[in-house]
């Protein structure tokens, strides 16, 4: 068989080993990354049950800010629990 064919073939090999090796790297990075995320909000919600702090409000704000829709204030908030 040509060599050059031969060197191609194995390039290609070696090539999507690698990527295969950085999709998996890249798997474990995004999976770090959400667990120091989920770590972070946990700490903060600890945190504020030492300071007698609302909870629920705290994680309807970090919902709407997720979702991109902007937090309701407390008056908008108990109008909608109203007129449920």
């Amino acid at each position: 068989m040509n060599k050059k064919i031969q060197k191609i073939r194995e390039d290609i090999r070696k090539a999507e080993a690698r990527l295969k090796e950085d999709e998996e790297y890249l798997k474990t990075l995004r999976a770090r990354l959400r667990q120091l995320e989920d770590d972070e909000i946990i700490a903060q919600i600890r945190s504020m049950q030492g300071k007698g702090g609302d909870i629920m409000e705290t994680l309807r704000k970090v919902q709407e800010m997720k979702a991109g829709i902007a937090p309701a204030t407390t008056i908008e908030r108990e109008e909608l629990e109203h007129d449920a």
